[in-house]
């Protein structure tokens, strides 16, 4: 269809430079009616959920504020427990909906306050390593929680929840172990999939990755929808020491926040196209550094603070070569000093404390970048 416009005669004869000619036809595209010049079609919009422990808390919490706005990511990329929450988000369990299922993780994944102050250290996540003996001790404890119509992963009040929890301690306490002749002294409970539909995860709205470090190869590798299971999940979380590594299709695969603890590659492999990028960096250095309050919390400081270079370095490497191509969102979580030496802990008082301050921190990154998250 051709659109009549009013246009200036100029005489055939004049030469118009170049110059002037592109701008005698932005003009003339103007004034035409029923044509409007607009701006390209923003880029995607990526989500990163990094590594931290407990500290997912925080993330969680803003990753519920964001959704609570609207705000729709088309690719998300995770690393240990960002890469939970990355799955949980995407694909959660039990007909939650995406907002459910990080509350459930929130509200489930600590320990009682009462039990943590006397055995700080997370049963419901870490539990013994039996080696050739684990799928055994697991359909027996499975077994005694369905025995008992008093135990629920999902108590209905505190009481309920300690009760379920002096239970299920009761039982991982009798559980073998090979810890003084293995490689690790504990594993990770296999309860991922009360958190995660792994068989709809294929057919999540976003593009999702997660990584871990391929020991045999000695490379960091990226998973994504369509390979995850609950294995890839736990190679990827599978901290030396702390949980044997995870062997899939006959190699070796451990913690991925080795090398990557906001796995970038997992967001930038595939989708050059993304525009903004929003980063949830829960590896606080003002927050970490700081003398240890007993034994456990000096393993999780062990564990921690070398990541906290990893993933500062990441940043800025990513900063330097991107700057000025993408949008890059830093979520800024501020935990109050006198919640700091308790910030590691894994108990449920922690866990719903980090929830808020996280919420407040993923509402002032929507605040201040509304144009790029709407």
């Amino acid at each position: 269809m051709f659109v009549a416009c009013p246009v200036e005669r100029r005489s055939i004869g004049h030469s118009i430079p170049a110059a002037k000619t592109v701008k005698m036809l932005e003009e003339l595209f103007i004034r035409c009616e029923g044509i409007m010049i607009t701006k390209a079609k923003k880029g995607k919009k990526a989500l990163l959920l990094g590594a931290g422990g407990p500290l997912g808390g925080l993330e969680a919490g803003a990753l519920i504020a964001l959704d609570e706005k609207g705000v729709k990511f088309d690719v998300i990329s995770g690393a240990c427990i960002g890469s939970i929450l990355t799955l949980a988000y995407a694909s959660p369990a039990g007909g939650r909906t995406p907002r459910e299922a990080l509350e459930f993780w929130i509200g489930e994944t600590g320990v009682s306050d009462v039990l943590y102050k006397s055995l700080p250290f997370d049963f419901k996540v870490f539990q013994k390593q039996a080696g050739a003996l684990n799928p055994l001790a697991d359909e027996w404890l499975k077994k005694m929680l369905s025995l008992n119509p008093l135990y629920s992963y999902e108590p209905v009040n505190a009481m309920h929840r300690l009760y379920s929890e002096m239970y299920l301690l009761s039982l991982v306490s009798m559980m073998p172990s090979t810890a003084p002749f293995d490689v690790s002294l504990s594993r990770i409970a296999p309860v991922l999939e009360v958190l995660i539909d792994f068989d709809n995860l294929k057919n999540a709205p976003h593009d999702i990755y997660i990584n871990a470090m391929d020991v045999t190869e000695k490379e960091i590798v990226i998973f994504d929808k369509h390979q995850i299971t609950p294995k890839h999940v736990l190679a990827g979380s599978s901290l030396f020491y702390i949980c044997p590594q995870m062997e899939i299709d006959g190699k070796y695969y451990a913690e991925g926040s080795y090398i990557d603890s906001l796995n970038f590659k997992g967001i930038l492999a595939k989708h050059d196209e993304i525009e903004t990028i929003v980063v949830m960096n829960i590896l606080n250095r003002k927050d970490l550094m700081r003398p240890a309050k007993n034994l456990v919390d000096s393993l999780n400081l062990s564990i921690m603070l070398p990541f906290i270079t990893i993933a500062e370095d990441d940043l800025k490497l990513f900063e330097a070569k991107h700057k000025g191509k993408r949008n890059l969102l830093k979520a800024q979580f501020d935990i109050p000093k006198e919640h700091i030496p308790h910030a590691m802990d894994w108990s449920v008082s922690n866990f719903k404390r980090l929830r808020d301050i996280g919420y407040e921190a993923g509402l002032k990154l929507y605040a201040e970048n509304k144009a790029l998250l709407s």
